[in-house]
Parts: C-alpha cells; structure tokens; sequence
C-alpha cells in the first residue's frame, strides 16, 4: 500500500472515530434534556375527614302553601269594607258586609206568612171543646123553632091574603123572614157538623207541606242574611282586595267574577322547580333543600321536599317533573312569586374520608389515587369511592387519615430525540 493510500485511510478512521464521539456527546445531551423536560412536579395533599354532598339545582316560583279565594254567595252591593292588603285576618273574621235591607224585608214577609199558615193548622187540628157542641146544638135547635114560627106565620098571611086581610108587602116580608130563618138553619147545621166531623187527612198533609215550604223559604233568608258578612274561610293574609264600597257583586255573570277577596296561609311557602327525568330518582321527598331568593340573596332559607310529581312535562324536547320544596316562613318575610334558586342535596355524608376530586385517576371503571411516599416518587393505589361532586370524593376503602395524595401539578410529555441516524451509516427513519 502506498503511503498516500495509507494516510487517506488514517485520515478517514480519525474523522469516523470523531464523529462516533460527537454522535455519543450528542445523545447523551440529548437524553438528559428530555429527562428533564419528562420531570413532574406534585401537589401534596393530606387526606382528611370532612363532609361531603350532591345537589341538584333548579330554579322556580315562590307560591302559598294555602291560598283561599273568598267568594260571595249572594249578589248584593258592598257596604262596608272591613280589611285591607296586607292585614292579618283569623278564620270566620269578618271582611265585608253586604246590603241586607231587601233581604230583612223578606224575611219578615215569610214568617208572618209561616205564623199564618201554622195557626191555620193549629185551627184544623183543634178539637171542639163540650162547651162548644152544646152551643152549636143550641144554636141549630134555636133556628129550627124559629123557622118553624116564621113558617106557620107565613101560612096564617097567606090565608089572610086570600082574604084580602093582608096586603101584599106584608106577605112578602113574612116570606123573607121565613127565607132568613132557613138560611139560619142551614148555617148552625153547617157549623155543628163541622164541629162534629174529623179535620181530612189530605187537608192536614196539605197544610204541614204549606208550613214545610215557607220554612225553607225562611231558612234560604237566613242563609244569605248570613252570607252578606263576608268572613275569612282561613287564617292568613290578606293578599288582594277586589271590592270596593258601592260595588254590586254579580253572581252568576259569565264576565266578572264574584272573587271579593284573596287570603294566603303564608305560614309556609312553597317553590314548584323542574327537575330533569334523569335526576328524578335521585330525588326523595323529605330531602334537604337550600333555598335563595332574588330578593333576598343573602338570606338563604331551609327548605325540605314534599312531594314530586308523576306526571311528567315536555319542554324543547326536555322531560321535567315538578318537585314542591316547603319553606318556613313565620315571619312572613317571603311573598308569593319572589324568584328562588333552589338546591336540593340529594346526597350527604358526615365524618367521612374525602380528597379532591382532582387527586382521583380512573381506569377501566376503576379508582385510583398516586399515594405519597418518603422514598420518592408517589405510587398508584387502587380506591373505592362514594359521594362525588365538582370539587371533592369520598374515599371508602384504600385510604386513610394521615395518608398523603400526590396531585400532578405539571407534566411536559417526552418528544422522542432527533435521530441522526447509525454513527456508523444506518439512516434514520
């Protein structure tokens, strides 16, 4: 080999031997970048006993719990005025009264009528007392002698007539006199035999049904005597005054109403809120519910579930049902349709392990916390979990008080190095 061959392949053996250091410099550079850019930072949390809950939350309309709407029962005109809005009214006080002049006129006329009709009961009834037969016999025999006189007499004048002894006018007044004392015959006879007879017994029912009738025609008089005092149906408040003094309340109109008055138990309200049909079986009456008010923001109320509907609502395609949450409200502080915002918890747990809810990991529906460790880095441990909300979850099972959770704070993903290709002629790829 000559001596320049042999140089040109020192030379080349150098520059080969050059780059395989440069080529080894390079990765190693390179490997420790990316481990250090691969370097997690952690957040240390120490496990806890705390409470932990689930809501859901809805938005509805403050309502009475008991609402009365005083209705008139007769058509009569307004007279007095006895409360306002606002004012506080106890069951059977009076609100308003009405005209009853027409009405005691009425009434007065009905039992003058039912006093009439009773005596000529009492009248049909009644039993002819001995005293009162002999007199009629009396009466009738006494008519008979008359009758008998005043007939001889009427045959002695007409005798005398024929005779020419007797004028004509005295004739005639003999024959009224004997017609006078018929008719007195007939009436005694009439009222000894009504004295001796029995009272029908269709007369007797005829008549109590008479009686019958104007009682309750009285008694219809006395109703609506009754009715024109207005009076409260339930203790509450007044909410609203529809009548004024003047006012001729119409019964029966097809357009107007005959509501005089509106009266809230307002003891304690109630909110009617949407929920979703996917919530809905997480909802049970009696649950806890936070309650604020527009108007009110800073006061929360306490609330419970009272009831949720079975009958469900379709809105833009959405299934709703109306759950009615109850509010104490002895102070009246709440007034029907204020706004409120209604939290219902559905779940709750006292005295209970719960970590953030960032710490959890989930795997193949599985838990997983990055326990804390003195020897470095954190290591994976399996957990069985409860309550979950956005912030927080209970830990059931694979954690305890005075463990330590490791929260990811930053993680920069490791980017493969740059190949350069085999020191020594592979290409990359």
């Amino acid at each position: 080999m000559s001596k320049k061959i042999k140089k040109t392949v020192i030379s080349f053996i150098i520059l080969v031997l050059v780059f395989v250091v440069i080529w080894f410099i390079f990765m190693k550079n390179n490997i420790a970048s990316s481990q250090k850019e691969n370097t997690v930072t952690y957040k240390i949390v120490p496990v806890k006993i705390g409470s932990i809950s689930n809501s859901i939350s809805a938005v509805g309309t403050v309502e009475s719990l008991t609402r009365a709407e005083v209705k008139s029962e007769i058509g009569e005109k307004v007279v007095q005025i006895f409360v306002k809005s606002g004012d506080l009214v106890t069951i059977n006080q009076p609100l308003f009264q009405l005209d009853t002049r027409e009405l005691e006129i009425n009434r007065q006329k009905i039992e003058s009528q039912l006093l009439s009709a009773q005596a000529e009961l009492k009248k049909l009834l009644q039993q002819p007392s001995e005293v009162d037969l002999k007199q009629a016999e009396a009466n009738y025999q006494e008519a008979l002698i008359a009758l008998e006189n005043a007939q001889r007499t009427l045959e002695r004048h007409r005798e005398l007539f024929a005779s020419g002894g007797l004028s004509q006018e005295q004739l005639e007044q003999s024959e009224d006199q004997t017609i006078l004392k018929e008719q007195a015959v007939n009436v005694t006879k009439a009222k000894l035999d009504d004295l001796k007879k029995q009272p029908k017994k269709e007369d007797v029912e005829i008549s109590r049904a008479h009686i019958d009738e104007i009682k309750a025609s009285l008694e219809s008089i006395k109703n609506q005597l009754d009715a024109s005092l207005v009076k409260s149906p339930i203790s509450g408040t007044v909410i609203d005054v529809n009548v004024k003094v003047g006012d001729i309340i119409q019964i029966g109109s097809t357009t107007s109403t005959n509501i005089t008055a509106t009266i809230d138990d307002m003891s304690t309200m109630k909110v009617i809120v949407p929920i979703n049909e996917i919530d809905v079986p997480h909802v049970k009456e009696g649950m806890k519910a936070r309650v604020i008010l527009d108007a009110l923001p800073d006061k929360p109320f306490d609330g419970k579930v009272d009831s949720i509907s079975y009958l469900g609502k379709i809105t833009e395609n959405v299934v709703t049902y109306d759950a009615t949450v109850l509010i104490p409200n002895p102070d009246r502080i709440i007034r029907p349709e204020m706004t409120a915002d209604v939290e219902i918890t559905t779940q709750f747990k006292e005295n209970t392990i719960i970590i953030p809810l960032e710490a959890l990991i989930e795997k193949e529906g599985k838990g997983f916390v990055l326990l804390s460790t003195q020897e470095g880095e954190p290591i994976e441990k399996e957990v069985k979990i409860g309550i979950r909300n956005d912030n927080q979850v209970e830990i059931i099972e694979g954690l305890n008080v005075g463990d330590r959770v490791a929260i990811p704070l930053v993680t920069n993903r490791h980017t493969p190095p740059i190949s350069m290709g085999d020191p020594f002629g592979g290409g990359g790829r």
